[in-house]
């Protein structure tokens, strides 16, 4: 046999390397297979884990993604009422200014107020002096009004004692007429008795009638500038429908006499008529003939001089 063969059973001595070789390279490849298969399964388990995380992160995300559309709601919902905040600041903003003129005219028409006011204080002091000067006024015309009924009530007792002498003048004037004497004539109730021859005896003659003597005041009568007479013309300041009876305001100097017709008048329209019984220098007192519509006579109606 050659030398560089074996028995049987037997590797060549050339085969020996390359057998270790294979062995060394099928150990290495085990080693190596379970380097790699340990490295795959870390590698499995790093993939679950990042898988896990993966999912985790997009739990996260949706999440955040909800917190996110929850965010922009909110932000819109904050851009809305800061938009109705702004609408409601402008309209404050124009509301003050309006507020602030208002304030200026408010403070102007209290001023104004005020100043109205001052003189209204003025003239209710005014009013209160020109009140105490007619209540005084009043008295006076009160007093002058109770001294013109005590007159008039004497003047009308006076004017029945006229006519009843004038009635008993008449009477005697009658039974002197209805009766004359043959020689006498009777000229009137005061006039000259004529006598052709003496009278006979056992008459007498009759008492002297009584004459009444009435004394009238003078006659005044204003003139205008051209001469022409100016009929009287005032007011009614008093009336006392009780006693039927006025006061004017205007008297002798005014050129009122007694006996006088006054007019009453109101609005143009004739309320009643009086007669002047009393005069005074500045007043006179009337008794009323008839009062007419519209109304009952009153302070105030215009006194007009009438004719007779």
């Amino acid at each position: 046999m050659p030398s560089g063969t074996g028995g049987p059973g037997r590797l060549p001595a050339a085969a020996l390397p390359l057998l270790v070789l294979v062995v060394a390279l099928f150990a290495g490849g085990g080693w190596l297979l379970m380097t790699k298969q340990q490295e795959l399964d870390r590698a499995k388990a790093a993939l679950g884990g990042a898988q896990q995380q993966v999912v985790r992160l997009q739990a996260e995300q949706e999440e955040l993604t909800q917190q996110l559309d929850a965010n922009r709601e909110e932000l819109s919902a904050r851009e809305e009422r800061l938009a109705s905040l702004r609408a409601q600041l402008s309209s404050a903003s124009q509301e003050l200014e309006q507020s602030r003129q208002d304030a200026h005219e408010l403070k102007t028409r209290h001023e104004a107020i005020v100043a109205e006011r001052d003189q209204l204080q003025g003239r209710i002091a005014g009013i209160a002096g020109e009140r105490d000067e007619l209540r005084a006024r009043g008295e006076r015309l009160a007093e002058e009004k109770e001294e013109m009924g005590r007159s008039v009530s004497r003047l009308r007792e006076r004017l029945a004692l006229l006519d009843r002498d004038y009635q008993k003048l008449a009477v005697q004037l009658e039974q002197i007429k209805a009766a004359p004497l043959p020689s006498l004539s009777v000229i009137g109730a005061s006039g000259p008795m004529t006598n052709s021859s003496q009278p006979p005896q056992g008459y007498t003659a009759p008492p002297p009638i009584p004459q009444a003597v009435v004394e009238l005041p003078p006659i005044i009568v204003r003139k205008d500038q051209a001469g022409m007479a100016v009929p009287v013309r005032g007011r009614v300041v008093e009336v006392n429908e009780p006693h039927g009876f006025i006061v004017v305001d205007k008297g002798s100097l005014d050129g009122v006499r007694v006996g006088m017709a006054l007019e009453l008048m109101r609005g143009g329209a004739s309320v009643g008529r009086a007669t002047v019984v009393r005069v005074r220098p500045q007043l006179a007192a009337c008794d009323i003939v008839r009062a007419r519509s519209p109304g009952p006579i009153q302070s105030g109606d215009v006194a007009v001089q009438a004719g007779p």
